[in-house]
Order: structure tokens, then sequence, then C-alpha cells
């Protein structure tokens, strides 16, 4: 664990029908998460899916080593800032990242700059 960074950190991801968003996201989180910090979590939300999106994200966790992740699931649909603000509760990182949808259209590295820029 040379190098990591010691901060725990939770990622809280909105989750809304996203079955094919889904797993490629929280695969590049995954990977992003477990390879700078020493302790992590992802927390699903799932805001009442309708597809197969926590199949998916049941599948990619089977292989997660590093990082721990889990599902909230939304009795029923509450929209994006209740279905947040449920994660976020759970969340017991000292640094939280908030993803409003399963959507990696930034680069990988952004995620460890916004992390630096927040410990000035």
């Amino acid at each position: 664990m040379k190098g990591k960074e010691k901060n725990f950190v939770s990622a809280v991801v909105y989750v809304h029908n996203d079955e094919e968003k889904i797993g490629g996201f929280l695969e590049k989180l995954l990977r992003v998460l477990g390879s700078n910090f020493e302790h992590s979590e992802i927390i699903c939300v799932n805001d009442c899916s309708q597809d197969g999106s926590f199949e998916k994200i049941r599948k990619v966790s089977e292989s997660a080593l590093e990082v721990s992740v889990s599902v909230v699931h939304m009795s029923c649909y509450h929209g994006l800032e209740a279905a947040m603000n449920a994660g976020v509760d759970m969340a017991i990182g000292d640094f939280v990242f908030e993803f409003d949808r399963a959507d990696f259209d930034f680069n990988d590295s952004v995620i460890m700059d916004v992390y630096r820029r927040s410990l000035e």
C-alpha cells in the first residue's frame, strides 16, 4: 500500500435505469479508487430502477477486491436530490465524491485532481 492516500474516501453514485452505463462506470471508479486510496467505498443509490442496473452493480462488485461496494435501494422513485442525500448519509469517508450520473465523460485523473485540490 505504498504511496496510497491514507484518507478514507466514499463515492456516492446515483443510479436510475443505468443498466447500459453502470458496469463500465464502476469498473473505472474501482480502478481509480483502488490504485490511489488505502481505504475506500462506493455507495450506489438505486433509485427504483426498472432495468438490470442492480444486477450489473452486483456483477462488477464481485470482482472488487480493494474497494467496498454497497447498494442503497430506494423503495420508490425519489429523484436525484433525495437519493443522493440518502447515499451521503450512509457514507463514512473523510471525503465524499458525489456522482449524479453513471457516465465517465471525463479523464480519470480529474478525480484525484479534485481530491488534491480539496486538501489545499
